[in-house]
């Protein structure tokens, strides 16, 4: 076997593991009255299915109703709640995975008026518990939480993880920086650790010393006077002592977010010398987690000594069936993550929720069947994008006779799309698609101007129109003079001219070329006719994005819209109606693209079945047209 140590049987405690991989929670937020539903349970088991070893689930509610975040945050205080609960768990172990749920409590309580310490939160004062609870508070929250533990073990778990990291409760206690307690939680680490050592003990006591406690712990906050590796060190060590059967080494808390949630800028397991600091402190399995994108990887981090198990959460949103392609040797049939947090983070994508910019899937495991056809028809894909590519493959599995018809090469804008800085892994999704793509029963021509009258000479019963889409221009004087270009055509040349560059639209593709652009040879300004630059990205990425722009003196104006183009002179208006102009060598236009579908008017009425998909259905992210074309070969 490849991977010998990532397949090898290991344990946390008495919880016996089949492997060392472990699906680290990804809170799916997925729940709309509190309970389980099939959206949620689908979700799991496909990763269950797919070969991970163990899954932390989410906390539900401890303290009903006092501490209840509302209908998206699961309960199990009742047997109709817990009903559900019990049913997840059952869909996991019947997949022959394990499951904890992660301990955890609110860091936040609201009070009825601006008290000291307080601040406001949309219409609610809060207060950070850590710092405003008394030692009797203290004293009743260990008490909940070790009852919730004793309960999930009544109920099925396998194990409990205490949350102690991302900046909670447990963790802001831990940290000599938020921590300004000055009683016996506060002050010396071993004070500051008090809380957590006296909550393993009291679970040990209420749910059985053989119930396994994993401790998701921050082992370094990256902040000035922030919790260190050393502090952390000795707090592993307390925890060891104190009965836990495993470490996750965590990192970062609320305002370095991105350590704990790594994106795109970050090298892939930029967290695992940290896990083998804390191994070498404590004899307990630790498990690394933080952007661990692959089994190769994730073998060398066992081999080399640095930590016993592996988390992966993207990964495995990406692709619940890694483990098992893996452990197949199936490394090229791997749909690896790109690290956007796009899809995945936040709210997600509006009516899906928290979902994957890679695996159209992702979130729909309950809804989307790929189902034997009935009725095999003759279906013919225009365009080779990212969406049509999909859509092909989809149907061809169901059985349909398929043709993708591509005027170029295969890949759409995704084969522009790793070219700005820190994108290299959205490469992988194209190379995934067209590895599918050759080993289906899919008829591909490349290089194929596609008329009208050539899809009716081939008498399809379905057409499925993936033309994506086209740049949009402004109407506004010298938009057409020889100093403006689109941003494709930039990305297609792989350079640009110019010296002082203004980059007309400031979404993800004029912020994203502003950063692969900018350098010290070159003045580049995003103008931006919105109140804010990157409006859709979400927020650890954009702050990331911006950091750089500002690092590289990329000038930002916003509520600012071009008029007109002369020469080397470009006219702008702010919203309050004053103008300026600015000089500029090359005019970059970055604003919307348009859909490129008139070839669906063109064969409506004339072909059975008509879809737009991708950009040529509505222009949007990788997610977006992946999913569009599912949703089509799907509804053949």
């Amino acid at each position: 076997m490849r991977f010998p140590n990532l397949f090898s049987p290991g344990n946390i405690g008495h919880c016996h593991l089949k492997n060392r991989i472990i699906m680290p929670l990804f809170p799916t937020k997925y729940a709309t009255d509190s309970r389980v539903n099939p959206k949620m349970l689908e979700f799991y088991r496909a990763r269950a299915k797919g070969g991970v070893a163990l899954i932390v689930l989410d906390c539900p509610c401890l303290d009903y109703p006092r501490a209840y975040k509302g209908p998206q945050e699961i309960r199990f205080d009742t047997q109709e709640y817990a009903a559900g609960v019990i049913q997840l768990l059952d869909a996991i172990h019947d997949e022959g995975a394990r499951a904890f749920m992660q301990l955890n409590y609110p860091r936040e309580r609201k009070v009825d008026k601006a008290i000291e310490g307080a601040k406001k939160k949309g219409d609610a004062w809060v207060v950070s518990l850590a710092n405003a609870m008394s030692t009797e508070e203290a004293e009743e929250i260990l008490a909940i939480m070790a009852d919730g533990a004793a309960k999930a073990r009544t109920i099925g778990y396998d194990g409990v993880e205490i949350q102690a990291s991302y900046g909670d409760l447990i963790a802001q206690l831990l940290s000599p920086l938020l921590n300004k307690r000055s009683d016996e939680l506060g002050g010396a680490v071993e004070n500051r650790a008090r809380f957590l050592i006296r909550l393993i003990e009291k679970i040990k006591t209420s749910a059985g010393q053989d119930f396994p406690i994993m401790v998701k712990l921050v082992c370094n906050e990256f902040v000035p006077g922030g919790l260190g590796v050393d502090q952390a060190k000795i707090i592993a060590a307390l925890v060891e002592d104190a009965g836990a059967d495993a470490i996750i080494a965590n990192a970062g808390n609320k305002t370095t977010k991105y350590i704990t949630i790594p994106p795109n800028e970050s090298p892939p397991g930029p967290l695992l010398d940290l896990a083998a600091e804390i191994k070498s402190a404590v004899n307990i399995p630790v498990v690394a987690i933080g952007k661990i994108n692959g089994p190769e990887l994730a073998e060398s981090a066992l081999s080399g000594g640095k930590a016993d198990f592996i988390g992966m959460a993207r990964a495995l949103v990406a692709d619940p069936e890694l483990p098992q392609k893996a452990a197949s040797g199936l490394l090229a049939d791997i749909r690896h993550c790109n690290y956007c947090l796009q899809d995945c983070a936040e709210k997600g994508v509006p009516g899906i929720g928290r979902c994957c910019g890679v695996n159209p899937f992702a979130g729909n495991e309950y809804a989307w069947k790929i189902l034997p056809a009935q009725d095999k028809k003759k279906v013919l894909v225009i365009g080779g994008g990212p969406s049509g590519i999909q859509a092909a493959i989809i149907a061809s599995r169901r059985g349909h006779h398929v043709e993708l018809w591509e005027q170029g090469r295969l890949g759409g804008q995704a084969r522009l799309s790793s070219i700005a800085p820190y994108k290299e892994d959205t490469a992988d999704i194209l190379r995934y698609l067209k590895h599918v793509l050759d080993n289906s029963g899919v008829r591909v021509s490349t290089n194929r101007p596609v008329k009208v009258s050539d899809i009716l000479d081939q008498a399809p019963d379905v057409v499925i129109v993936a033309t994506g889409s086209r740049p949009a221009m402004l109407s506004i004087p010298g938009a057409d003079s020889d100093m403006t270009t689109d941003v494709r055509s930039v990305y297609e040349n792989l350079s640009v001219d110019g010296q002082k560059i203004l980059i007309i639209g400031g979404g993800d593709i004029g912020c994203e070329t502003a950063d692969w652009l900018a350098g010290p040879e070159r003045q580049v300004t995003v103008v931006e006719i919105l109140p804010d630059v990157l409006h859709r990205m979400k927020k650890i990425p954009k702050q990331r994005l911006l950091a750089r722009l500002s690092q590289k003196d990329v000038t930002i104006l916003t509520e600012t819209r071009i008029t007109a183009i002369e020469k080397n002179r470009v006219f702008l208006q702010k919203k309050d109606g004053s103008a300026f102009e600015l000089e500029a060598d090359r005019v970059i236009f970055a604003i919307d693209a348009v859909p490129e579908n008139r070839m669906v008017d063109d064969l409506k009425g004339r072909v059975k079945q008509v879809m737009a998909v991708g950009d040529a259905e509505f222009p949007g992210n990788l997610g977006a047209a992946l999913r569009s074309g599912t949703a089509a070969a799907l509804n053949i």
